[in-house]
């Protein structure tokens, strides 16, 4: 739950009040939990006309009869093209992230993640009622801020619609603090638990959640932060993970490891009282530094040996019409389809080609050196290169026009 409105109204309140602050923080806690879960329950089981009444407000009927299905759209997908021989040349992507089954991820890394986001997530419905009153009675009788009550389902709705969210309007809808925008997820994630198992529910959610540092899914974020498979996942760096998605950003291992090195304690500590783990280990490991080994996805052509080539094979695609009637329907199937394009460019001959462009023309002189091999006989292109780098610093000669 979003309770960003809740938390910085108790900030506001004077510190020199302590006492008296604290009282008003666990009454606000209190009565907006109070409320909130008192219309959620009320939005499964009573009409719309008495839900209307029951709140006090007037609900619009948009929001009480939307559809209980999402699109099923797939995640955006990373592209990748390869040279002859199956190499790497590129990635192409508008958020890296590459899909997998749940048999593929290890069930360190899934234990983690529902120890840590809802651990009663195979044990209730789309919503948690125990979940939501012990959530009630910890704000308030705690001072350490709000406590949330959202279900693992509930969280995969909103992270859904959010992918889905095209305009600015759409994505305002998806994050909007309102009792209407969590009828509306409570509603899709009931039909969610209608219609999947506990399983492939857990798979949606370790695939679409974003880990920080441009990782989106549990497979890119495995390999950035530890290049291992998400199979291989030790208990160490599956709660590393797990502990990410809460805050991604402010838990960023990269730039602040210290809070994601807490933040994966809690994981461990977590997961050793619901029996995940012994406590002797939590302990051992939570000892231990974070173990980052980070793996790069560079987006695009600029950091790839053959650039220029890369240039190619995309304006080759994007003019391709069997991938869409329009360039953007192309560029987007480009940068979100998860294509593997293989193409006929041989990396030792752009190794040489590279070489020659390099030490025939320096990259600032007024003359332009540019390259092509072409094979005879059956016109592939094995490689491109010019003496000018692609870049944007002109001071080093650096262009994106490719000659």
């Amino acid at each position: 739950m979003d309770w960003g409105s809740v938390r910085e109204s108790i900030k506001r309140t004077s510190q020199s009040e302590a006492p008296k602050s604290s009282r008003l923080a666990s009454v606000i806690s209190m009565v907006w939990l109070s409320a909130l879960s008192g219309v959620l329950i009320a939005a499964m089981f009573i009409p719309a006309s008495a839900f209307m009444i029951t709140t006090g407000r007037s609900v619009s009927k948009d929001i009480v009869d939307l559809p209980l299905v999402v699109a099923d759209t797939p995640n955006p997908q990373t592209t990748r093209i390869l040279a002859s021989n199956g190499q790497r040349i590129a990635y192409f992507y508008q958020e890296n992230r590459q899909d997998i089954p749940l048999k593929n991820i290890s069930p360190s890394m899934q234990d983690a993640l529902v120890s840590i986001e809802d651990y009663r997530f195979f044990d209730h419905g789309a919503l948690d009622l125990k979940g939501t009153m012990r959530a009630l009675l910890n704000n308030a009788s705690s001072n350490d801020g709000p406590q949330g009550g959202s279900t693992l389902t509930q969280q995969l709705v909103k992270l859904t619609l959010l992918q889905q969210a095209i305009t600015k309007e759409q994505q305002a809808a998806a994050k909007e603090v309102s009792v209407e925008r969590k009828i509306r997820e409570l509603k899709i994630a009931i039909e969610f638990e209608e219609k999947l198992s506990k399983e492939e529910i857990l798979e949606r959610y370790l695939n679409i959640a974003y880990y920080g540092d441009g990782a989106y899914g549990v497979n890119a974020a495995a390999y950035h932060f530890f290049s291992v498979k998400p199979a291989d996942l030790t208990v160490k760096q599956a709660a590393t993970l797990a502990g990410l998605v809460q805050n991604p950003d402010r838990t960023n291992p990269r730039v602040y490891p210290e809070r994601a090195l807490q933040r994966r304690n809690t994981v461990l500590a977590v997961m050793a009282k619901l029996g995940k783990i012994d406590r002797a280990e939590a302990e051992k490991l939570s000892a231990e530094p974070l173990g980052l080994k980070f793996t790069k996805f560079p987006n695009g052509c600029v950091n790839s040996q053959a650039s220029f080539s890369c240039d190619y094979i995309r304006r080759y695609l994007l003019a391709d019409e069997d991938l869409g009637e329009t360039v953007e329907q192309r560029k987007a199937l480009l940068e979100r389809g998860g294509l593997t394009v293989k193409s006929n460019i041989d990396l030792s001959m752009q190794d040489a080609v590279n070489k020659a462009v390099k030490q025939h023309v320096a990259p600032k002189d007024k003359a332009i050196g540019a390259l092509a091999l072409v094979e005879p006989g059956t016109g592939k292109v094995r490689a491109l290169g010019q003496s000018r780098p692609m870049g944007n610093d002109k001071k080093k000669g650096e262009t994106y026009l490719n000659y």
